[in-house]
């Protein structure tokens, strides 16, 4: 099971935190989204994975940042980063009846058009 839920940057761990006021002072930068993501990956359902996600926007690029709380990689930051036109292609060439396709046709016809999508 998987629950993602909206919390502020101070409910953060510190590295995640001190990776997104790093970001932050490049201009243009602002924070989109943050969740946290507790989800049960193993048949033990009594094992709970805890992960930070930031997504941020900076001019053309979308970078996601996030942290799990627990294990090996605890308090690790991993960046991914890809430019707006990228996430575009991905949803363009969604295969149909997809999750993403689906939301391609939620998109606005005049946008829609605009994006080609």
């Amino acid at each position: 099971m998987t629950t993602t839920t909206p919390v502020t940057l101070s409910d953060c761990p510190a590295a995640l935190q001190s990776m997104v006021w790093e970001k932050q002072s490049e201009d243009d930068s602002e924070i989109l989204s943050i969740t946290r993501t507790e989800s049960t990956p193993f048949k033990d359902k009594s094992i709970v994975s805890i992960q930070y996600r930031v997504i941020m926007n900076r001019l053309n690029l979308i970078t996601v940042l996030h942290c799990q709380v627990d294990g090996v990689l605890k308090d690790k930051v991993f960046v991914n980063s890809l430019i707006w036109g990228d996430v575009l292609e991905i949803i363009r060439t969604a295969p149909d009846g997809s999750s993403l396709a689906e939301l391609r046709q939620a998109v606005p016809p005049q946008t829609r058009k605009l994006l080609s999508l």
